[in-house]
């Protein structure tokens, strides 16, 4: 086994100490809904139907280790409707500043999550993402995503493990392992508003381009299927294949005010890649991203 297959076993080693903590203990505030508020007041029933729309803008849409807003900042428009709190319909559509036509790329997505127990849940999502005829070339081939993911509580942290798949011009497989904890804020102006907190650490494992040059060094890089950076062209003395491994690390804070039906949320967060390929541009650094929410009913 090469060194690149042993350093793979390690790290995926280390995701998996780190993603499954000895303590098992339950945390409710991020799986179970709490049915007494902080005044000690029971909580009515959630409706059988919801509907929410929501505007968001940020500086970089990142999306599985790479940029498919072109490193440039986005605003989006959403409606998501919900049954039972259970299943998840949305749609949104998405503008990048100084590009033509207005409305640059499209999605669509259902997700179904169900709770289990008080320290295990199960979601499910799909989606689909259509990018303008004209912004073929320059942003993202059409693809679409399939995702299964476990959430376990812990009490002291929330771990997401997510199986993911792309089915675009190539396939792709991802695998996420997160750890989040949540926590807030007592209510405030007469129980109506509250402050909540989830600090994020995300680990991304997935298809690795392997460029081998004439000299015998490896370099490593993030392809994403979906991606026409990997019609680039390599040296014709380079070897190239693909490998599963690390492609990066990602740290959030969310930060988000509730009052009544709306909600604003401001997000931090910042990507750090493992790999570097000249072929390949990694993405690294800060990103902030703020989106409003109202519910109708």
């Amino acid at each position: 086994m090469n060194n690149y297959g042993k350093q793979n076993q390690i790290i995926i080693l280390l995701a998996m100490i780190i993603a499954l903590p000895s303590a098992a203990f339950c945390q409710a505030d991020t799986i179970s809904k709490p049915t007494i508020n902080s005044s000690g007041k029971e909580k009515p029933p959630p409706h059988i139907h919801s509907l929410y729309t929501g505007i968001g803008a940020g500086s970089n849409l990142i999306y599985l280790g790479t940029s498919i807003s072109n490193n440039k900042p986005f605003y989006s428009a959403s409606a998501t409707y919900g049954y039972r709190n259970s299943l998840f319909v949305s749609a949104s559509a998405s503008h990048l500043n100084e590009t033509t036509p207005f409305l640059a790329f499209y999605n669509l997505a259902m997700n179904y999550s169900h709770t289990f127990n008080s320290w295990f849940d199960l979601s499910s999502d799909i989606a689909g993402y259509k990018t303008a005829e004209p912004l073929q070339d320059s942003l993202f081939s059409d693809f679409a995503y399939v995702n299964l993911t476990t959430g376990f509580d812990w009490k002291l942290l929330y771990t997401r493990i997510s199986f993911s798949g792309i089915i675009s011009e190539e396939n792709g497989f991802f695998l996420q392992v997160s750890n989040s904890r949540y926590f807030e804020t007592p209510e405030f102006f007469k129980g109506k508003a509250l402050v909540s907190f989830n600090p994020d650490i995300d680990i991304l494992f997935g298809n690795l381009i392997s460029i081998e040059t004439a000299s015998g060094s490896n370099r490593y890089g993030n392809a994403p299927p979906f991606s026409h950076s990997r019609k680039k062209p390599a040296n014709s003395a380079d070897t190239v294949n693909e490998k599963f491994g690390l492609i990066d690390f990602m740290f959030s804070i969310p930060v988000t005010f509730s009052y009544g039906r709306f909600s604003i949320e401001a997000e931090a967060s910042y990507l750090l890649p493992v790999n570097s390929n000249p072929y390949y541009i990694d993405m690294k650094g800060f990103t902030f991203y703020l989106n409003a929410l109202i519910k109708i009913f």
